[in-house]
């Protein structure tokens, strides 16, 4: 097998029909087939169940796709070391970014990244943290630029910056008036009694800000009135912006114009401020491309505010 054929395996693979993988693939579904078919005759297994449409990996499918996906992991890396040793400014990155940091990531780091390197093709995949990060642990990722989870210890972390727990307010709501300075902490502060009576806007269950928002309450025993659950973190900061209400998220970096709809509040607290540190993600056998190496800098550039 060559490496176009591991790509068409780990494809079937990710995508379980014939029709989304000759998409991905950019071939027809009766050429895809066809190698389907010889590759199970040559190899002599059963690869995929049919079930109607979809294609269900047996054991033996398992066991290859995994190898597939290392396979071109390695050949993908292989191919970036050759690349740099040409000093050739080609290629790809596939970056996994959380859906609550895509507009950033193309508003505020891309246009500095293509200045350097116009010719590298970054593959943004949007999702949540921890299908990210499962998928850069299989190979179909580089990096992944997020908050560092709990269950990160096998993968390597550059911390990026470090993003404060805070209250994200309408500014029409002017709760300014009601906060107060306090020098450990970079925002106004807030004290519960000044926020908890407005309309609450809520994260679901597998978000990770939506631990620290139950810890939070729980803690001071709050009790706010939630009008509002989405998955999106920048779907509910979009809606704050839009005076619908209130909610506790990380002070993520803004990439238009939300601060003139919206404020940030640091939330009051005898210990300082509570924090989570934005990182890259990579595995610990990964070579790091040139490239990728200062993409990695302009991000962190970026959410500090400093010249890339």
């Amino acid at each position: 097998m060559n490496v176009k054929d591991y790509e068409y395996i780990a494809a079937l693979g990710k995508y379980r029909t014939i029709s989304r993988a000759s998409q991905e693939l950019y071939i027809s579904q009766p050429a895809l087939s066809k190698f389907l078919q010889k590759t199970e005759q040559e190899l002599n297994v059963c690869l995929f169940q049919r079930v109607g449409h979809q294609l269900v990996p047996t054991y033996a499918g398992q066991q290859l796709i995994q190898n597939a996906n290392e396979i071109l992991y390695l050949h993908n890396g292989m191919l970036r070391t050759m690349a740099d040793v040409a000093q050739q400014r080609s290629g790809q990155i596939k970056i996994g970014v959380p859906m609550s940091r895509g507009i950033f990531f193309i508003a505020r780091v891309l246009p500095r990244f293509y200045q350097r390197y116009p010719g590298v093709c970054v593959n943004v995949h949007e999702d949540n943290t921890q299908t990210l990060l499962k998928k850069l642990r299989l190979g179909e990722l580089d990096l992944v630029f997020a908050h560092i989870p709990e269950n990160s210890s096998d993968l390597h972390t550059e911390v990026v910056s470090t993003e404060e727990m805070v209250l994200a307010a309408p500014a029409a709501y002017h709760l300014e008036n009601s906060a107060y300075d306090d020098p450990r902490f970079r925002f106004p502060c807030l004290a519960p009694d000044a926020w908890i009576d407005h309309p609450f806007l809520m994260l679901s269950k597998d978000q990770l800000s939506r631990k620290f928002t139950d810890q939070y309450l729980e803690e001071r025993q709050l009790v706010p009135h939630v009008i509002l659950k989405l998955r999106n973190l920048a779907q509910v900061l979009y809606a704050v912006g839009c005076g619908i209400g209130v909610t506790l998220c990380p002070a993520l970096p803004f990439a238009d114009d939300m601060p003139n709809r919206l404020r940030y509040f640091s939330l009051q607290s005898g210990t300082g401020p509570a924090s989570r540190k934005v990182a890259i993600l990579y595995r610990t056998d990964a070579y790091l491309s040139k490239a990728e190496q200062d993409l990695i800098s302009i991000i962190r550039a970026c959410m500090n505010d400093e010249s890339a």
